[in-house]
């Protein structure tokens, strides 16, 4: 049994013959009578009643008419839901981003997009980049926005990932710290160990940080969470930090001076990752675009 025959026995009972319905469906009349000869061998019982001016259903028609009413405007909501979704009035979104982009980089990305697209529901994961891999694998995410992910993930997973751009990284150090009041710019050379505010294990700022300065061992009494702590310890005279260019937008750094690296290297890539092969949904395609853009 199929949607197209019950729609072909609709149309023939709401025009009321045979000749009508294949006008109307753009079909021939043979074309039309053999789906319902189909469906009545299917059913086990007529259908219609051929009347030398026109047809009338039966009583297992008109039980079958009742069902396919249902289907058929099942089928139309079906059909409207996705038009939706194709146009933006409705759908959902659901990614991942890491902690060190999240804080900086969604207001300016998402809030412009829900203003255009208030129908569109967006569920956000704020997860470690190992996490966001695992979700993206499991597919509980679309896609993820995040920073250095390692080839041997790449590789394992089967995973995309696409530049989206460079950020610089700056050195932020107290506004009295030799390296914040030195004519010289600052380079990764300078910092060491004994003074580096950096996050914990696990994000990919504080590895790509610690690599770039070459220290292999830094001060646990030194890290923390989140970079507003880091800036916030910073501020205090605790030490100094590096921290991305977006993290000190709208921010007061009272305290703080902001310095560019000497160099080159000192920046992150921020990237999209995906799963190799995924079609985005519309409202995740339209949404990456704006980001793209």
């Amino acid at each position: 049994m199929e949607l197209r025959q019950l729609e072909l026995l609709a149309s023939v009972i709401e025009s009321g013959s045979l000749t009508a319905a294949a006008k109307r469906c753009n079909l021939s009349q043979p074309a039309i009578s053999q789906q319902i000869q189909a469906l009545e061998d299917e059913i086990g019982e007529p259908l219609l009643i051929r009347r030398a001016r026109g047809v009338e259903p039966t009583a297992a028609g008109r039980t079958v008419m009742e069902y396919a009413s249902r289907l058929l405007a099942e089928r139309d909501k079906l059909r409207d839901a996705f038009a939706d979704r194709r146009e933006l009035r409705q759908g959902r979104v659901a990614f991942g981003i890491i902690p060190t982009i999240a804080p900086y980089l969604l207001p300016q990305w998402l809030g412009p997009f829900r203003e255009r697209h208030p129908g569109i529901a967006i569920a956000i994961s704020e997860s470690r980049t190992d996490e966001l891999i695992t979700q993206l694998v499991e597919g509980r995410i679309e896609f993820a926005i995040l920073s250095d992910v390692p080839e041997h993930d790449r590789q394992k997973w089967s995973l995309q990932v696409k530049e989206l751009f460079r950020e610089p990284l700056l050195l932020a150090a107290p506004a009295k710290h030799p390296l914040a009041t030195r004519k010289a710019a600052p380079t990764p050379s300078d910092l060491n160990a004994t003074e580096l505010i950096h996050l914990k294990g696990g994000h990919c700022l504080s590895d790509r940080t610690l690599r770039l300065c070459k220290i292999r061992e830094p001060d646990p009494g030194l890290q923390c969470d989140q970079l507003g702590t880091a800036l916030s310890m910073v501020a205090s005279g605790l030490g100094v930090t590096v921290v991305p260019k977006l993290a000190t937008r709208n921010r007061a750094m009272d305290g703080i001076v902001l310095r560019s690296f000497s160099g080159k290297g000192m920046y992150r890539v921020i990237a999209l990752m995906k799963r190799r092969g995924s079609k985005d949904t519309p409202a995740a395609a339209e949404l990456l675009r704006e980001l793209s853009g």
